[in-house]
């Protein structure tokens, strides 16, 4: 029996057949039985379970014995935070002002969680700002129109863009019509300079250019505007009485209504196209929203359609 249990030891293996277990062989035997064992944990399902209900109870115990909810400020949204800051300033963060950005945000997260509890976002303020948020991320992904899109949008809204009839001319104003001197509109048809002359409209100046019937009105009133757009151009005429005072004009010339060309509102072409093509997408992507909900309409409200 000695022999078979010599000849049964690997090979290299030291001490003597008989010889009685030493530490370090009970220590390796006991490691080789955990091993198994922790094997066996490890496989059954059963056990996940009674871990995971008991740190689930314990991470319970400790809320309920603290009374305290756990607020978590992750690090990349902090650390967004201290790259915005060190961009609007020109330099980096001293380590207070760090934490001082820090304090804030969990400030904000505090104030947020509690927003909530109260049901503040039921505000209708707040209400329509998610709603908007929501237009704006429907509308992330929208891609940037071509040159010959852009052209195309133009030709199928001209009188969009269609400028209306304006006038380019020249005024004397005085704020007190006692102060006119008198002669001056056959000095002003006679060639007199009239810088100098008069009170400030507004900053305006002396010459007016561009400016259509609609901005005479606001600036002259509606009789007014109507008389400056029927008189010939290059002549002096006055007194014109306004609610600002009195007014001598001459009209030195007349734009026609007509469309600009592309490459002068380019940029107008592309904020409206961009904004029809968001108003089609959200109405697009409401409409594919709308089919995860029964929509009730109170008919008593004078809603069309009733309950739907």
């Amino acid at each position: 029996m000695r022999w078979a249990a010599s000849a049964a030891r690997p090979p290299g293996a030291r001490g003597r057949v008989g010889q009685k277990a030493t530490g370090s062989t009970l220590y390796d035997r006991a490691g080789s039985r955990i091993g198994r064992y922790w094997a066996f944990l490890r496989r059954e399902p059963l056990v996940h379970f009674a871990v995971l209900g008991a740190l689930l109870f314990g991470a319970d115990a400790l809320r309920q014995a603290t009374g305290r909810e756990t607020i978590v400020i992750d690090r990349p949204a902090v650390q967004a935070m201290i790259d915005q800051q060190v961009q609007l300033l020109g330099r980096p963060l001293s380590e207070a002002e760090r934490q001082r950005l820090v304090q804030g945000m969990i400030d904000d997260a505090v104030l947020l969680r509690e927003a909530y509890k109260r049901g503040l976002e039921q505000d209708s303020l707040v209400e329509q700002h998610l709603v908007q948020k929501m237009r704006f991320m429907l509308n992330e992904d929208l891609p940037e129109p071509g040159e010959g899109e852009l052209r195309a949008y133009l030709q199928a809204n001209l009188e969009r863009y269609r400028s209306p009839p304006a006038l380019t001319l020249d005024q004397v104003y005085f704020a007190n019509p006692a102060a006119v001197p008198g002669g001056l509109l056959g000095r002003l048809r006679a060639g007199a300079e009239i810088d100098g002359l008069g009170d400030p409209l507004y900053m305006l100046g002396h010459r007016l250019t561009g400016y259509s019937a609609r901005d005479l009105t606001d600036l002259l009133g509606a009789d007014n505007a109507r008389r400056i757009f029927e008189l010939p151009p290059g002549e002096w005429q006055g007194p014109l009485r306004s609610a600002e005072g009195v007014h001598f004009v001459r009209v030195v010339a007349k734009e026609p209504a007509r469309v600009p060309a592309f490459e002068e509102i380019r940029n107008s072409v592309l904020e409206d196209w961009r904004r029809a093509q968001q108003a089609d997408n959200v109405a697009e992507q409401v409409a594919k929203l709308r089919a995860h909900y029964r929509i009730v309409v109170d008919a008593d409200q004078g809603a069309p359609g009733g309950k739907r």
